[in-house]
Order: structure tokens, then sequence, then C-alpha cells
């Protein structure tokens, strides 16, 4: 029995490790013992009728027997025979009282409990009332009955049938041996025989391992049921999921046999071909290839390149929509065959790429526009990639390498221009990827001619979407025959400087030298003084048109210090003092000495100043009232030259800085009208701005800006 009993535990604890090898064993189990309990309970109910019933008929049949007694009960002993009707009556309300506890609480919590109390009351009831009339008594009958029924009602945790015969067979053969009582059969008095010990081991066994089985049996068929449940609430899921995506998804989703039907599609390509519904889409179309297609042969095409290559992807293709519209969709499939190879159906994905092809078509038409926007640019305009490979040029590129626009697209400086050049050209585009931002340099390009043209080479980064380096694009401005006009231009002004300058500066000097001796010259004083004046200013005139033009080819150069504007205005006012009490005009200066210091060339700025003060005298009558201000605005000063005179009209206004320009008003002067744009020049080269507001009659006011000195 005990070792049964170590087989039978290590065969549980196989199979429940095998079970709970999978991921949901631990939920069953749990849902297994709920059931068995409940199954327990359920057939207890009916086992406690079954066995009322069955007292109840021996009930009977000893009240029978008590009137009119059995031949079959004669040979029992005289106390068995009087007293069974009370141990009847003492095991039916045993049983009543355990049917009464399965209805409770504590019943349905723990049926076995109620199980052994039930077992115990019909097995011990008898045993109990032999030991106090002191006899023993194996009721092998009764034993072999209610294991039986236990075992068919019941086939459920063996280890309670198991626990039920031990508590009566411990009962019988311990208690009365430790009493040493006998049975009341005088000719077989032996508790027991070899006989009926194997009679119950073997019964009781037997009743044991096909409870143990069927308990075996069930747990398979629970986790078995329990799994398929499991399985087909995972495909419920899964089917719910992939339905929703098939139903929610954006693109079309289709099934189509091979002749031109659709079998499957989802409410998305019914929106894409106009229809309401997927169920008129597989209606509606019998022929796809002529129905759908607006070039039938699309079809076709889709068909060949299927059994070609076992799919399609991107395949664009015109399509009619249900109100005749045309729209343009992207298909993706495959073929769908059995295990034969036979072609059941093609599956696949429909996108409406309609607003695609129209903003490709917009995006080629701009494209379009700017290659022909660049191509009527006359100066040569060329792109690259962030590697130095040429993307792109317009038709002046192309005319002045001599190429075509395919046999410059993808090259390199290297393939275009000589090694020399080249490798200036490749390190300049380096250093402008590192720096980003605008490039311009003067260099020289080999045209188709074969020669070196002088050049100046505009360039200037740009970025892709995601803000990474995406090339550069560059312009060439070929200044060759400007080089030859300086020049010329250059030989002009040092022959003025050299032809002109030094006459009028020597018959300056001879007058300078008679007007010194007065008593000696026949020619009266008066005359000279003219033809000082006219010298003079025929010297100031060639000084101004050398000046401008040294401005114009080498700008203005400054020698940028620290300065004072209160100190520059002072020394500018005392330079032309005697012209303005000549001309009777009023200066006043409100420049104060605690501005802030400029950082500026003090003999350029004393320029300013003095030209501004000039211009205002020469041309406005006597008796002018001239006003120098300036104040701190932030990071720069503001200066103001204001006077009462005759003003300037809007026209007058917006040329006045521009080289070689007169005003009208003006009195007597020769002026070449060089001195505004000078200033405007220093002013530009200072970093600031200047400019003039006025009105007819009404005076002007002539403003510019310096910045502060940062450093001090």
């Amino acid at each position: 029995m005990k070792t049964m009993w170590k087989i039978m535990r290590k065969w549980r604890k196989k199979v429940v490790s095998e079970q709970n090898k999978t991921p949901i064993a631990d939920y069953i189990a749990n849902e297994y013992q709920n059931w068995r309990n409940n199954f327990l309970w359920q057939r207890l109910g009916l086992l406690l009728w079954l066995g009322l019933i069955c007292i109840l008929t021996f009930t009977l049949r000893d009240v029978y027997n008590f009137f009119f007694p059995l031949k079959e009960l004669q040979k029992l002993p005289e106390v068995l025979r009087t007293q069974a009707l009370f141990m009847d009556i003492a095991m039916f309300l045993s049983l009543g009282l355990c049917m009464a506890l399965r209805q409770t609480k504590f019943g349905r919590q723990y049926p076995g409990i109620v199980f052994l109390s039930s077992s115990w009351s019909i097995n011990l009831i008898p045993q109990i009332f032999a030991t106090l009339k002191g006899f023993a008594l194996p009721d092998t009958l009764g034993w072999s009955l209610l294991f039986l029924s236990q075992a068919t009602f019941l086939p459920v945790r063996w280890t309670l049938h198991l626990t039920s015969q031990l508590g009566l067979f411990i009962y019988y053969f311990g208690l009365n041996t430790t009493l040493g009582l006998k049975l009341p059969l005088p000719e077989h008095p032996e508790l027991y025989n070899v006989t009926f010990i194997l009679y119950l081991f073997w019964f009781c066994t037997i009743c044991n391992i096909g409870v143990y089985l069927y308990d075996r049996l069930q747990l398979s068929e629970f986790y078995a049921r329990k799994e398929l449940e499991f399985a087909y609430q995972k495909l419920r899921v899964t089917e719910a999921k992939y339905r929703s995506i098939f139903e929610n998804a954006v693109e079309g989703i289709f099934q189509s046999t091979p002749d031109g039907r659709y079998i499957t599609a989802n409410p998305a390509l019914a929106r894409i071909y106009g229809y309401s519904s997927a169920t008129e889409v597989i209606t509606n179309f019998t022929d796809i290839e002529h129905q759908l297609y607006v070039n039938p042969q699309r079809r076709s095409e889709f068909v060949r390149l299927i059994e070609e290559y076992g799919k399609v992807s991107e395949f664009e293709s015109q399509i009619y929509r249900q109100d005749s519209s045309i729209v343009w969709i992207s298909e993706k499939a495959y073929a769908v065959r059995d295990e034969n190879g036979k072609l059941l159906y093609y599956e696949g994905l429909i996108e409406d790429i309609t607003k695609r092809k129209q903003a490709e078509a917009a995006l080629q038409e701009q494209l379009d526009f700017l290659q022909v926007l660049i191509d009527t640019i006359p100066t040569p305009v060329f792109y690259k990639n962030a590697e130095g490979f040429y993307l792109g040029c317009n038709k002046a590129f192309e005319e002045a390498l001599g190429l075509k626009k395919e046999q410059i697209i993808g090259k390199t400086e290297y393939d275009l221009s000589p090694k020399e050049l080249a490798v200036k050209y490749q390190q300049a585009d380096t250093n402008l990827f590192v720096q980003r931002g605008v490039q311009s340099y003067e260099d020289s390009v080999v045209y188709k001619d074969g020669k070196k043209h002088d050049v100046i080479v505009y360039k200037a980064t740009f970025c892709k979407a995601d803000g990474s380096l995406g090339g550069l694009v560059g312009v060439i401005l070929d200044i060759s025959d400007r080089k030859r006009t300086e020049e010329a231009l250059r030989v002009f002004v040092h022959a003025v400087s050299h032809d002109l300058r030094n006459p009028v500066l020597g018959t300056l000097m001879v007058l300078n030298n008679l007007l010194a001796r007065p008593s000696s010259i026949p020619v009266p004083r008066s005359i000279l003084e003219r033809m000082q004046q006219s010298s003079e200013r025929q010297l100031n005139l060639i000084n101004s048109l050398m000046e401008a033009h040294m401005s114009e080819v080498q700008g203005i150069v400054l020698q940028r210090q620290p300065v004072r504007l209160h100190k520059i205005v002072e020394d500018a006012i005392a330079d032309l003092q005697p012209m303005l009490t000549e001309n009777q005009a009023t200066l006043t200066n409100l420049v104060k000495d605690e501005l802030p210091l400029v950082s500026g060339d003090s003999t350029q700025l004393w320029r300013v100043f003095s030209n501004l003060i000039v211009n205002a005298v020469k041309h406005n009558p006597p008796g002018l009232s001239i006003t120098i201000n300036a104040i701190a605005q932030e990071d720069k000063i503001y200066c103001t030259v204001t006077d009462n005179g005759v003003g300037l009209s809007q026209k007058q206004s917006e040329r006045l800085f521009d080289l070689y320009f007169r005003g009208s008003n003006n009195r007597n002067s020769l002026s070449l009208g060089l001195g505004l744009y000078l200033c405007k020049r220093i002013i530009n080269a200072h970093g600031g701005e200047i400019g003039v507001d006025s009105t007819p009659n009404a005076g002007a006011t002539f403003w510019f800006t310096l910045p502060v000195n940062q450093e001090f």
C-alpha cells in the first residue's frame, strides 16, 4: 500500500509539472480545483439522497423483520436482529445532518469534510454500536456497497476516498484488536483472515485507482478545454484586432480573382473608388481590367509583374471612380497560391496618390520655371552638393565652359578645370562648407576660349529640410572689362594729376609770388587776386576729382581711434570761421563734451562736418543760421546739422548724395558735386548711415549716425 502511494504521488507530480509548463497552468489549476470542489459538492447531494433512500429500505426491512421474522436473518446474533432498527435510525439521522451541513456556507467551501462525515456516519455508527455491545462487526457487504457508491458517484479526489477507508480500517482493526473484541459468531470468532484482508485491499485499491484515473482524465480534459477556450478567446481577440485594422485602415485592402473580380474589400477601398460600402465594390466590379483602369493594359501589366516577380510594389495607375472622375492609385500586391502552387487570388493594398501626383506636377512646374529663370540670368550660375559634385547650372555657365549640362552634372572641379585652379576652387568650397554662410572673392576662370578671365565669385551654402548641409550655390561675374576700364581710368587720373594739376599748381605759385611784391607788377592787383582765386578753385576741383576716384577704387581708408565729437566739431568751426563771417552766417554748437567716445577717424569726420557746413553756406543766401547737435542713442551717436535756409525738394533730397550731383540753388559754386558724395562714403565706412530731412523754404536737417566705441 505504501509503495502504491509513492507511485501515485510521483505520477501526480509528473502530470502536474508537465501541465505547469504552460503559461496559464496556474490559472487553469486553480480553475480546476474550483470545478472539482463544485463537482464534489453537487454529486455529494446525490450520494446523500441515495444513502438516505438506501438506509430507508434497510430500515423498512428491519421493521418488517421485527413483526415478521425473515429466515435469512435468523442466523444473525440476537443482539444484531433486535438492535438493527436503532442503528438504521442513527445512520439516517446522521446523514440528514450531513445533508443540512452541505447546504451551509461551510459545506460549500469544504465539501471534502462533508464527504468524510457522511462516509464515516454510515461506516462507523454500526462499529461504535458493536464496540459498545462488546464485539466486532465486519460489515463487508455494507463497506463494499459504500465504497463502490462513492467511487461511482464521486470519482474525484481519491485521497478523500482513501482517508475514509483508512479511518474505517484503523477503527476496525486497530481498536478491536486493542480491546480484544471478537466476532459474535462462535464458529468464526477471529477478527480477520487472509482472504478478508486481500478482498478489502484489492476492492479499495481498484476503487481508488478508478477514482484517480477518472480524476486525471477530468484534469486533462479540463486543461484541454480551458486551453481551447483560451485559444478561441485569443483567436477572437486577434480576429477582432485584424478586423479593426481591416475596417479602419487608411489604405484600401483587397483580394481579387485572376479573372478580374473583387472577393474582399475594406471601407477605405470603397472610399477611394467613390462607393459607400465595400459590398458595392464587390458587387459592381466584374471586370477590373476594363471597369477600373483608364488604360486597360495596366491590369495585364499588373498580372505580368506578379507572375514574373511574385509581387508588385508602387504600381501606379490612373483609375475611374464611381462618378467617372479620374484619380491616381498605387498598388502593392502579391499572389496567394495553394500548396500545389495553384493561383487562388491576388491580395494587396491600394493607396490614393492623387494629391501626391498633383504636388509632384506642381513641383515639376516650379522646377521648370526656376530652371528657365536661372537660364535667363546672363551671368553663369551653378550649384553643387556637399561633396563638391555639380548638381546643375544655367545656360550662361554652359556657354562659358563650352560644355553641355549633361557633361557638367555629377563632375567635380578636377574634371572641369586645370589642376592648379581646381585645387584653389576646391579649397574655397571646403572653407565655405566649414564656415557656412556667404563667400565672395576675386579669382581667374578659364573659359571655352582657353583664356583666363578675371571674375568675382559669389557663393552661399544651402541646407536640407533636416538642417544638414545641402551644398552651395554660386554666381560668377566676369570683371575682365571692368579691370580694363579701371586700368584706363587709372592712366587717365594719372594724366590729370600730372598734366593738369602740376601746371595749375605752378601758376598758383607764380601768382602768390607776384602778389607778395606788389610794387613791381604792372598788372592791377585785383586782376592777380581773381587769377589766384580761379587757380585755387581749379586745384580744389582736381583734388576732389582724384579723391573721389581713389575712394571708388580703393575705398575710404580709416585710421580708427576713440575720438570725441565735441573736439572735432570745434576744430571744424574754427577752420571755417572766416567763411562764416564773410557770409554773415551764425553757427550754434550744441555738441556736449560728455558724449560717449566714437570709434572713428578724426580727420575724415572733420571733413564730414566741414563739408556739411560749407554745403549749407554755399547753397543759401547770407545771414544763415546753422545748428550742430549730437545725442547718444543706445549703441550709436545721432548727429544733425540744421539750417533755416531755402530747403530742398523731394527730388533733390533723393539724389543729393549721388556722385557729381549739384543743387539748382547753388549761388556761385563751381564745384563738381563731390562733397556730399564723399560724406556718404566716409559715414558708410564708419558703419553708419546718412540722410537729409527737408522741405522747400523750411530749411534742411542733415543727419548721420556713428557707432559708439565699445572698448570704453
